[in-house]
């Protein structure tokens, strides 16, 4: 038993020398200073991965449901995309304050068994011995793409299965076990459906590959009945992993799936010399990780033996063939967006492109591993000759077009020397292969170990300090202020340090990033003003009306001097948007790095509002956030007079400094020309106002302003707002403050902008509290909140009336009144949840539960039966047989 695990004890070995290598080079917790926390894994997952925890220890029912997601939302699909990998177990053994050193050891681990479970591929499909399973095994771990994109954690859990599921594959075409194919693929399937859809469509063409491998010759009847042996087997797999996939896609189509319009676009995504590029040693930078071509190097080493691969004797042409297929659908797959996007679901992915190009990496090792099986004693002298001309001769092309800024002389200098290198080693008289296998292994190592260091050289990576410095204060400022179970309210924050904080402090909060986020949410922030985009809303900069409307109970925000108040290696704060009608709230607790203001009354999680939300026509409108904010004003206000409460005003001035108006299209449209003769001169638009009374005043900017075009200043005073946005945006221009003259400077950040006019309104401020004062004795009480319950209680005043919750629209919400199922409604644009209501007081309940769960339940079951059931008529068979031949 111990001589079967050496091996791989010895590849641990291995693997544990190049990862702790690279974490005390770049000082990752805990062998330094800084953390693995960077981009996304930095700015989402590990605020995902604190309420995960939270989840197991407190609130179960977060696998449903939670108000920690923006202003409530679906879990599932959150839990499915981010959460599933049965390696995150490990954040349950630490505290939330240690949480990247356990992303350290996760990253590790995963790596870890990504090249056991290739290890084991390779043994047991194609016989190698030790030292040259550990080189290929390394080559597969630590290949350019898991290097990239290890921050993307929840990925890795594909690097550790595919070779399982390829080598159950592998069984199931032999004749052999159906059991580790179907297990593996469906354990895949469930820990990230997303990564495990592209395996399946890498399935898909590999499968043939496979099928011909294991012929002697080829046979297209037994190829077609492999085949199908193969398609029922995956859907099997997919039918155990029914109780995520079907509730997943139920998310889906309430998020992402909603952006999806997939069309048949040619258009060109790279070029071959694009995606050739990445065939050296460290070909990345950083801004490759937004819009890059595929990462694919795995090492010199496989490059070599891949070209090996077509020219070797030894392996059948159909299987040539078959590999040459499997490139071109790659090559289209990189080449055009079309194939691009069908392997990412149909869409087109907002960074980390071609996510998928693990599974081209994975097929270069399998047809590399292949020529090294049956490599001869000796290559003939031309065959050399020709790979070290044809690797110059690429080499020198790059070096001459010198296109590509993530490579440099050095790269492919070094890329070279280590090709030569591997000729020179491969070629060299063979008495003891432990020896020549042994320098193999040393010579991949280190090309592997340059290749991690450029690439990781390039990414910045979360301070350890400034990070706990954050959530410590966070989590001090939060101290008491939590809504308790018979009660509900939300908190926001002026400053953030990623979206989803709310999850790694557990309260109800205002904003979210993740690419499970329900379309209607940042649907909803955009049409009140407030930023949004594809994946992510965010509350920065709320009008005193917003804060009441969702039930915004405590604000916090910096203090004055709270960077004076900030140890060197800790986290300054600092608001995100400019929020002066902030002053209206009174502080209730104040730390020297923080203030609390308290917001002490508002409309509640339910408000009663006229029938007429329920009508045809009551619809947000686009880029009119003030209007929409009226509209939702007019519902409310039911008994008024019908004024509205936000009133436009004209600019008293609008001048112009080394600007100039190049056109103004229909009036609305202003081409703003940059007319600067040297860098001293500044290209600045002023708008001039007037505030006549203490009034809230909010500004309107145009969809088209963002922090890469322009630059704010409100009275000579830097003016901060929350970029980018697409639509417009209301932000404060004043409040508490009467004053004939306030000026607004917007400093052209580019040589021309072209941009819709900034609008000035003022609220009224005296008369909506008095409308307040109204709907005191009428808000939704609660009695009792979790996640996915709540129930209270109101008094309504109107005979027909409806009950609007600033909860996201979802059918899978159960709510009932004095007992009584309601069906809820979607209104406002299919944003928000309503109910019909009739006069006097009601109790009502909410619950969520997603039915979709249930009927994947039952897949599942169909799955794991018929599974069994398969496995059971092989025994039997399997024992009939064996008792004939005894006959």
């Amino acid at each position: 038993m111990i001589n079967k695990l050496k091996p791989y004890l010895l590849n641990t070995l291995f693997v544990s020398i190049f990862f702790i290598g690279l974490a005390i080079i770049f000082q990752f917790a805990p062998f330094g200073k800084d953390t693995m926390l960077t981009v996304d894994l930095g700015q989402q997952y590990i605020d995902f991965f604190s309420m995960y925890k939270e989840t197991f220890t407190h609130s179960p029912e977060m696998l449903l449901y939670s108000f920690e997601k923006a202003i409530g939302g679906e879990m599932i699909g959150l839990w499915a995309y981010y959460l599933m990998s049965p390696f995150n177990l490990i954040f349950l053994l630490f505290n939330e304050s240690n949480f990247e050193i356990a992303v350290t050891i996760i990253t590790y681990l995963k790596l870890l068994a990504s090249s056991l479970t290739f290890m084991y591929f390779s043994r047991q499909k194609y016989d190698l011995s030790t030292l040259p399973s550990i080189i290929f095994s390394l080559s597969y771990t630590f290949m350019s793409y898991t290097i990239v994109y290890q921050l993307n954690i929840m990925w890795l859990d594909g690097l550790v299965l595919l070779p399982l599921i390829a080598l159950g594959l592998d069984q199931l075409i032999s004749g052999q076990s159906r059991f580790l194919y179907v297990s593996s693929l469906a354990i895949m399937l469930i820990a990230n459906y997303y990564i495990g859809y592209m395996i399946c469509l890498f399935l898909a063409i590999y499968a043939l590959f496979v099928i011909v491998e294991k012929q002697t010759a080829f046979n297209i009847k037994e190829t077609i009945v492999s085949y199908f042996r193969f398609g029922i087997h995956s859907i099997i797999a997919a039918l155990i992993a029914g109780i995520t996939l079907i509730p997943t896609y139920y998310s889906l189509t309430q998020n992402k799936g909603s952006y999806l319009e997939f069309e048949l676009d040619w258009e060109v995504a790279h070029t071959l010399q694009d995606i050739a590029s990445k065939l050296f040693v460290g070909s990345f930078n950083f801004d490759e990780m937004s819009s890059g071509s595929p990462n694919i190097y795995a090492g010199m080493l496989v490059i070599f033996f891949v070209g090996l691969f077509f020219i070797n004797k030894k392996i059948k042409l159909s299987e040539k063939i078959v590999a040459i297929l499997i490139f071109t659908v790659f090559a289209l797959s990189f080449r055009f967006d079309l194939f691009n996007k069908l392997w990412h679901g149909g869409q087109f992915p907002i960074w980390y492109h071609f996510r998928f190009s693990f599974t081209t990496s994975f097929f270069l090792l399998v047809m590399a591993i292949k020529a090294f099986k049956n490599q001869p004693k000796r290559f003939p002298l031309g065959v050399l000759i020709t790979a070290i001309v044809a690797m110059a001769l690429f080499s020198g092309y790059y070096l001459w077009i010198d296109e590509y800024t993530f490579l440099n002389d050095i790269n492919i200098f070094i890329s070279l020397a280590f090709f030569l290198a591997f000729v020179i080693i491969i070629q060299l008289e063979k008495p003891k292969k432990i020896i020549l296998n042994s320098i193999l292994l040393i010579f991949v190592f280190s090309e592997l170990f340059i290749n991690a260091y450029i690439i990781m050289s390039d990414i910045n990576y979360v301070q350890q300090s400034k990070f706990e410095d954050y959530t410590e204060t966070l989590n001090q400022s939060l101290a008491g202020l939590r809504h308790p179970n018979n009660d509900f309210y939300r908190i926001n924050k002026t400053f953030m340090r990623t979206k989803n904080e709310a999850m790694y402090t557990h309260y109800s909060g205002m904003d979210h990033f993740g690419s499970t986020i329900e379309a209607h949410v940042p649907e909803l922030y955009g049409y009140l003003g407030l930023p949004d985009g594809n994946g992510f809303a965010t509350y920065t900069n709320g009008t005193l009306f917003l804060d009441d409307f969702f039930n915004i109970r405590y604000f916090l925000a910096p203090t004055t001097n709270s960077s004076e108040h900030t140890a060197d290696e800790g986290y300054v704060l600092y608001p995100e948007a400019t929020d002066l009608d902030m002053e209206f709230h009174p502080i209730s607790t104040q730390y020297s790095r923080v203030k609390v203001y308290e917001n002490e009354r508002n409309f509640g999680i339910g408000m009663e509002v006229s029938s007429d939300i329920a009508n045809d026509g009551i619809e947000f409108t686009s880029h009119r956030p003030i209007e929409n904010q009226e509209l939702l004003l007019s519902l409310i206000d039911y008994n008024g007079n019908g004024a509205p409460y936000f009133t436009e005003h004209d600019f008293t001035d609008v001048t112009y400094e080394n600007v100039e108006v190049a056109d103004t299209g229909d009036g609305d449209y202003y081409t703003y020309v940059d007319t600067t003769d040297n860098d001293a001169q500044t290209p600045r638009i002023r708008w001039h106002f007037e505030t006549t009374n203490r009034n809230p005043y909010y500004f309107s900017i145009p969809s088209q302003f963002s922090s890469k075009n322009v630059s704010f200043d409100l009275n000579s005073n830097h003016y901060r707002f929350y970029s980018p946005f697409r639509r417009r945006q209301v932000y404060n221009a004043s409040y508490d403050t009467v004053l004939e003259d306030q000026y607004f400077d917007v400093e052209l950040e580019e040589e021309e902008l072209q941009a819709n006019l900034l609008e000035l309104y003022e609220f009224d401020l005296e008369r909506y509290e008095k409308m307040m004062d109204t709907k005191e004795d009428n808000k939704f009480n609660v009695i009792q909140s979790s996640h996915n319950h709540i129930k209270g209680n109101i008094t309504i005043e109107q005979d027909d009336a409806y009950v609007l919750f600033t909860i996201p629209y979802d059918a899978a919400w159960d709510i009932t009144v004095d007992g009584t199922s309601v069906e809820p409604v979607s209104v406002l644009s299919d944003t928000l949840m309503a109910i019909p209501m009739t006069s006097g007081q009601h109790n009502v309940e909410l619950t969520y539960f997603p039915r979709s769960i249930v009927f994947g339940g039952i897949l599942s079951l169909i799955g794991i039966i018929s599974l069994v059931g398969i496995i059971y008529w092989d025994k039997k068979t399997s024992q009939k047989n064996i008792s004939v031949e005894t006959d």
